[in-house]
């Protein structure tokens, strides 16, 4: 792997992809305790889960030096938001069938729903991880019904590879794979 040190944050048209600051833990814990963003996670996301899900993120970037990206809008009407997450995160060892890693995942409030901004925030950490980590592999582990996430790992360029038992929830879910032979051209800015 190529060195991590040298980017701080990314930034899209609307988004700045960045470091967690401690001003984002009690909004990602409201995004993890909504219910509709929760319904297709990997692994329920109990009281315990959403309180020390803040330092897992912070101590992935600590331990990896890359990890899931805290996003932050940068729109106009929303500009400092809080958005939630893109990224980079290391695949559990319940679902080590899925393969090495590491998972690329996103998570977003509701509100920020339906207007790209997941598809846009993992493009660009997806293209980080190819290009300055120089990652070979990544995968996305995605619940069969969640069809948004499916949208998104399509636009990735992913593809459906195999299902897998996750043995938390006691049923198959789906691994996305994409190489880094495979990955869109990055889309040309006019």
């Amino acid at each position: 792997m190529r060195d991590s040190a040298a980017v701080q944050e990314l930034r899209t048209d609307r988004i700045l992809l960045r470091g967690w600051q401690p001003e984002d833990e009690p909004a990602m814990a409201r995004i993890n305790r909504n219910p509709e963003v929760a319904r297709y996670l990997n692994r329920p996301l109990d009281e315990h889960g959403v309180c020390t899900f803040f330092d897992a993120m912070v101590s992935h970037w600590e331990h990896y030096g890359y990890g899931p990206w805290a996003l932050e809008s940068l729109e106009p009407d929303t500009r400092g938001h809080f958005l939630g997450f893109a990224g980079l995160a290391s695949v559990p060892s319940f679902m080590a069938g899925a393969g090495p890693g590491p998972e690329l995942g996103w998570r977003l409030d509701r509100t920020a729903w339906g207007r790209g901004l997941a598809t846009e925030a993992a493009v660009a950490a997806r293209d980080d991880a190819f290009v300055r980590l120089g990652l070979a592999e990544l995968i996305s582990i995605i619940h069969p019904e969640n069809h948004r996430s499916q949208r998104v790992a399509i636009k990735l360029g992913m593809r459906r590879a195999l299902s897998i038992e996750n043995l938390v929830l006691g049923r198959d879910v789906d691994v996305w794979r994409l190489a880094a032979e495979e990955r869109p051209a990055p889309a040309r800015r006019p």
